[in-house]
């Protein structure tokens, strides 16, 4: 943390604001990563960096993100070569990792996760910080996604009160160290938050802080194979059989109606058998569960989780 000195491109409301940076995978993002930049540049306070990583684009994601780089001295550009194949989950994270690798972050107190087809209010990141330095437990916080139809940007199906979306999350440096840092596999955006509360840390939506998705997230028909990988997930997770047919309930909207939530719950139940490892600890799986039950009865009777 630092004091707050006033400068031309940055302002705060409290009298400590936190260093922050960004890391953005981005693979073939030609059509949307100009309008994210710019929302960046825009910002009422200023990342320390934004390291954008070309995930082996085959379009010219890097080109645009370099003349960008050209004009900010904060905006930095890393090339990434990987297999040209879309691995659900774990692609997107090691160019993370990979990015935050090439960058001395030693001085953040927040790192920041964001990808390159969102557009941003220009306070985003003042509210983020501000939550941050106002609320000492705050591990995890973000926004919410929105989908601009019209005039309005209407949020989309996948926001929940408990979870800050893979596509913006930003986590206080001492979080993200002891939750071991996100993990290249389906379900890391899950993951993150559960041992954030393990260890004490809350995760913070801010409904009210709207983000344009430029891009929507899937859609609602997924082949019958991600909705097994969903099941699977939930046995990785620790949740148990109760839980994960609650979960696996939940997606009876996606198409094909239903079908989705049995093939989930299908999916959990061939991973119990299989026993592939766990992501959690005995311990952590057990408050895993007491946490998920605390959640399902907030939802039941209205009371407080």
């Amino acid at each position: 943390m630092r004091l707050c000195v006033p400068a031309p491109a940055r302002s705060c409301s409290f009298h400590i604001i936190m260093r922050f940076g960004i890391v953005t995978p981005a693979h073939n993002e030609a059509d949307t990563i100009s309008g994210y930049i710019l929302s960046v540049i825009r910002q009422s306070i200023l990342p320390e960096a934004l390291i954008i990583v070309n995930d082996n684009s085959t379009d010219n994601t890097g080109e645009i993100a370099r003349q960008f780089a050209k004009k900010h001295e904060w905006i930095t550009v890393i090339d990434k070569e990987s297999l040209p194949v879309h691995r659900t989950g774990s692609k997107v994270i090691e160019a993370f990792l990979h990015g935050l690798s090439k960058t001395d972050h030693s001085s953040w107190d927040i790192i920041v996760k964001m990808d390159a087809d969102l557009i941003l209010p220009p306070d985003y990141f003042k509210r983020i910080t501000d939550e941050f330095a106002r609320n000492e437990t705050a591990g995890i916080c973000g926004g919410i996604c929105a989908l601009r139809k019209g005039e309005e940007l209407v949020p989309e199906r996948l926001t929940d009160r408990f979870h800050v979306r893979g596509a913006l999350k930003a986590y206080r440096r001492s979080c993200y160290g002891q939750i071991g840092g996100v993990r290249p596999f389906y379900g890391w955006d899950t993951l993150d938050e559960l041992l954030a509360a393990y260890y004490n840390w809350e995760t913070v939506v801010l409904p009210d802080l709207v983000v344009e998705h430029q891009a929507p997230t899937g859609s609602d028909t997924l082949p019958t194979a991600l909705h097994k990988m969903t099941g699977e997930m939930f046995y990785r997770l620790g949740y148990g059989p109760v839980i994960s047919l609650a979960a696996s309930l939940k997606r009876y909207r996606m198409k094909p109606f239903l079908v989705s939530a049995l093939w989930s719950y299908l999916g959990y139940l061939l991973a119990a058998l299989r026993k592939p490892e766990q992501y959690v600890t005995p311990a952590q799986r057990i408050f895993i569960r007491k946490l998920r039950y605390r959640r399902m009865r907030k939802k039941i009777t209205g009371k407080r989780a």
